[in-house]
């Protein structure tokens, strides 16, 4: 009997459900990880984590990868998710190149390889697949799934494209032309897509542990070539009624700005993007960047009350520079005292967080568990 088929079986309570749910979230986060610390991290009592571990361990989705350094007291053993259960490719569509990477259960990144971004989506999706079958073509095993990240909306039913303004993609059914052409190559399985800071934001809180467990308000901002904000709030991602939550970038910060995509002038990403950085950055004028972007953040930062704002992407280079000037310009023009709101660069590169997030948003689904973070 399957795992999931033993838990429908037993009918398991609400509450043995939550616990399931949480030891998957702290063997996520901090593998390798021992069943003592299982406990102390999430409260709940070490003959239940033993109970669960070993239901888990008897389906080979955890297995021991050794013991704990050798100290005072018994050594213990380490449990992590088993890197041979199941893999998915993880996709970051970006302006000039695409990473596919093969990421386990473990949350290992495997393998990866890199194509140029074609603004056609049917040649973009051959070249795509071309890469992915070196990982899993003829022969091979298949991935549990594929997931897709672009910089650009994404419909609730996180299978098309609305708008990827950046290489002109409309409405564009890109889970279903990317299956298509897997179906071609012989690979059979699912894809969907999302977007890269709802993705980089699951990946933040999932992974970074830096991050307290009782931060439930976070602010995640991706710097590439236009700006993205991901939204955790009370304990969970949010995605608004339309999967388009999150869309600061396009606050009008200036009317006199420069013209947006959307046909408006002075949206925050026309004026803080990565390109935007490179210009002040050649003419010495890193402050008034900072000015900028502390506006738009200001905004985001007085309607949402958060605990933590992460950044990632083209700041962090000159994250030393940044944050003082960052912080002193927040504080001017709050409109609260924002002691108790830390801001911290991302723990990921501005790739490896959607790449990482998209593979937990899959990987979870697998599992057949959902969680406060998804």
């Amino acid at each position: 009997m399957s795992f999931t088929e033993r838990r429908s079986a037993g009918v398991p309570s609400e509450l043995r459900e939550r616990n399931l749910k949480t030891i998957i979230d702290v063997v996520f986060r901090y593998q390798p990880v021992s069943r003592t610390n299982i406990a102390k991290l999430t409260g709940i009592s070490k003959p239940t984590v033993s109970k669960l571990v070993g239901l888990l361990m008897s389906e080979n989705y955890i297995v021991k990868t050794g013991k704990t350094s050798s100290g005072l007291g018994k050594r213990q053993e380490l449990l992590s998710f088993n890197p041979e259960k199941a893999f998915v490719i993880s996709v970051d569509v970006g302006l000039a190149t695409t990473i596919v990477a093969k990421v386990d259960l473990s949350m290992k990144m495997t393998n990866k390889c890199e194509i140029k971004t074609s603004e056609s989506p049917e040649r973009f999706a051959s070249e795509l697949v071309d890469c992915l079958s070196d990982f899993c073509g003829a022969g091979k095993e298949s991935p549990a799934s594929v997931v897709i990240s672009v910089p650009g909306l994404v419909r609730s039913d996180l299978r098309t494209a609305i708008n990827v303004p950046l290489l002109h993609w409309t409405d564009l059914p890109l889970a279903e032309l990317v299956e298509e052409r897997l179906r071609l190559n012989g690979i059979v399985c699912g894809v969907s897509i999302n977007n890269d800071s709802k993705l980089g934001v699951l990946a933040e809180v999932a992974l970074n542990k830096d991050i307290p467990d009782s931060f439930s308000n976070i602010v995640y901002v991706l710097v590439k070539e236009g700006v993205g904000v991901g939204l955790y709030i009370n304990g969970s991602l949010y995605v608004g009624s339309n999967h388009i939550a999150g869309e600061f970038g396009h606050m009008s910060i200036d009317p006199k700005g420069p013209e947006c995509s959307c046909g408006r002038r002075g949206c925050w990403l026309t004026m803080v993007g990565s390109r935007e950085l490179d210009g002040f950055i050649r003419e010495n004028r890193l402050e008034d960047y900072i000015e900028l972007f502390s506006v738009g953040l200001m905004n985001i930062v007085n309607g949402l009350d958060p605990n933590l704002v992460v950044i990632s992407g083209a700041l962090e280079q000159y994250w030393e520079r940044v944050l003082p000037s960052l912080r002193a310009k927040l504080k001017s023009i709050a409109l609260f005292d924002q002691s108790s709101m830390e801001i911290m660069k991302s723990a990921l590169d501005d790739r490896e967080g959607p790449i990482f997030g998209g593979a937990l948003m899959v990987l979870r689904k697998y599992l057949d568990i959902e969680t406060g973070v998804l």
